[in-house]
């Protein structure tokens, strides 16, 4: 049997050759001092993805999936591999920045009650993501990153207890979160164990789900802003082409009516229930059409 080690990095990758070899090289490059592996998990990409990873990286831990199965089945097939008492599960759109990884584990070896953690998450341009938020609630609806609320008033005291990275820093103390991005986690490997697979019903949503079960299992959740990563978003294979954009419109409002029918404590028949169904319906009905305008005037904006 192998030996373990501290840290299993886990790529999840479709259709992504170039922006996986700049994410990889950003991590051998610079590699963590721990003891680590990566793991790459592809979902049987087109673009000459596998054989770019067992040519220019014949360390790496390559699983190449039959089909393109999604976020979730293809994270948790490659946790199955994984030796690792830590994992980092990141987007193969990302760039890790040198010493994030050491920042990373540190942290989780000083905070045992820990159950994940998030670095701060750039765009290309240095701008900060909307990558920590508070556990979604009906207040989601209204002030998130999509609400004309956030464009308007993104500095505003709902804004910001919504968003929690508005007014962050690198040099920001570590922070206790509702959750944390999906993009760039790393989780305990007995923590994951406990909590369990990451679900496959959802892609939005997933890791708000992930970090409430987390929370409900007794453990916290922090984001640690001197840890950082660049995330290209969108840039991925996954949201690409007009039918791939329709299709997020509507995976964004499954995932937010699993969540709410999951956790908010209301049966089919309360009044509530019936709102946030009318509400989601009506909302992606509008999100709908405003995505056939921009496909009209040729733009590309990623729901």
């Amino acid at each position: 049997m192998a030996a373990p080690l501290d840290l299993s990095v886990i790529i999840a990758s479709y259709d992504t050759r170039d922006l996986l070899e700049a994410n990889l090289r950003s991590i051998f490059e610079h590699p963590p001092r721990c003891s680590f592996e990566v793991i790459v998990s592809d979902d049987a990409s087109h673009d000459g993805s596998p054989a770019m990873v067992r040519e220019r990286f014949p360390m790496v831990v390559l699983r190449v999936n039959e089909l393109n199965s999604g976020y979730a089945r293809t994270n948790n097939r490659a946790i199955e591999l994984a030796r690792g008492r830590y994992l980092f599960l990141l987007n193969c759109d990302a760039v890790v920045k040198p010493g994030t990884l050491d920042v990373l584990v540190e942290f989780m070896d000083a905070n045992p009650r820990a159950g994940c953690a998030g670095p701060l998450i750039l765009n290309e341009d240095g701008s900060m993501q909307a990558s920590v938020k508070a556990l979604p609630s009906l207040r989601s609806a209204f002030v998130g990153k999509r609400s004309w609320i956030y464009r308007w008033f993104g500095d505003s005291p709902l804004v910001q207890r919504e968003l929690l990275v508005t007014d962050v820093a690198p040099t920001t103390p570590p922070f206790q979160a509702g959750y944390v991005s999906s993009a760039a986690v790393i989780i305990p490997r007995a923590v994951a164990d406990r909590v369990g697979e990451w679900d496959p019903k959802l892609w939005w949503f997933i890791d708000a789900d992930y970090c409430k079960r987390i929370h409900d299992a007794g453990y916290e959740v922090w984001c640690v802003p001197s840890a950082q990563i660049v995330h290209m978003e969108h840039r991925g294979g996954t949201v690409r082409g007009r039918r791939r954009r329709f299709w997020a419109i509507y995976k964004f409002h499954q995932g937010a009516w699993i969540y709410f029918r999951r956790y908010s404590g209301y049966g089919l028949g309360h009044p509530l229930t019936w709102l946030v169904a009318v509400g989601a319906v009506a909302r992606a009905a509008l999100s709908a059409v405003i995505q056939v305008g921009k496909e009209i005037l040729g733009r590309e904006d990623r729901y």
